[in-house]
């Protein structure tokens, strides 16, 4: 045998011998490799993405639930707001009509001391629905004089220095519905002339 064939016949020998050994041991050649690197990459970079997208998702969600949450607040507001403007309409609504009866309570005021008994009656049961919705007689006869409250319409002279700036006469007697002052008192008051 001549040295060639050997060396022909002991390469295909190790050759063999390698082969075997690789399909006992699985190795993965470089591409194999590489791919799987990037598949792994790409799904890295895919979470990532997603992980970015929901973020920018929830911080959307916040806002809009934030917005939402204004919203139903200013809502309320407005609610309470509307509530407090209908009882506050309601409350001088009536103001009109008190006005229009206030002559005619002035009327039955100048009567009664004439002896007209029956109308007493009428008179006490016409001052007790005004009063039920809201409505305060004023008559201040012995107070101290208040500008906010009372009109004078002139002095009385007096000799006692306690009655000075009180109200000695009441002229015409005031109404304030719901404590807004509808018409002032007419009233004369005390000054005090020393002897």
């Amino acid at each position: 045998m001549s040295s060639a064939y050997i060396d022909f016949s002991s390469k295909i020998a190790i050759m063999l011998v390698l082969m075997e050994e690789e399909n006992d041991v699985k190795i993965e050649s470089d591409e194999t490799l590489d791919d799987s690197v990037l598949a792994e990459e790409s799904q890295e970079a895919s979470i990532k993405k997603l992980k970015e997208k929901l973020k920018e998702a929830e911080g959307k969600a916040k806002e809009y639930l934030d917005g939402w949450q204004r919203t139903q607040a200013e809502f309320v507001n407005i609610r309470k707001r509307d509530e407090e403007a209908k009882v506050e309409f309601l409350k001088f609504a009536k103001g009109d009509l008190v006005e229009q009866l206030m002559p005619v309570l002035d009327s039955f005021e100048l009567s009664l001391p004439h002896g007209n008994k029956e109308l007493e009656v009428i008179y006490r049961q016409l001052l007790s629905v005004l009063k039920s919705n809201g409505l305060e007689v004023d008559d201040p006869l012995g107070q101290a004089f208040d500008p906010r409250r009372h009109e004078t319409i002139g002095t009385v002279a007096t000799d006692k220095q306690d009655e000075d700036n009180k109200i000695l006469e009441v002229m015409q007697k005031g109404y304030v519905l719901q404590g807004k002052i509808i018409r002032p008192a007419k009233v004369k008051i005390g000054e005090f002339i020393s002897k």
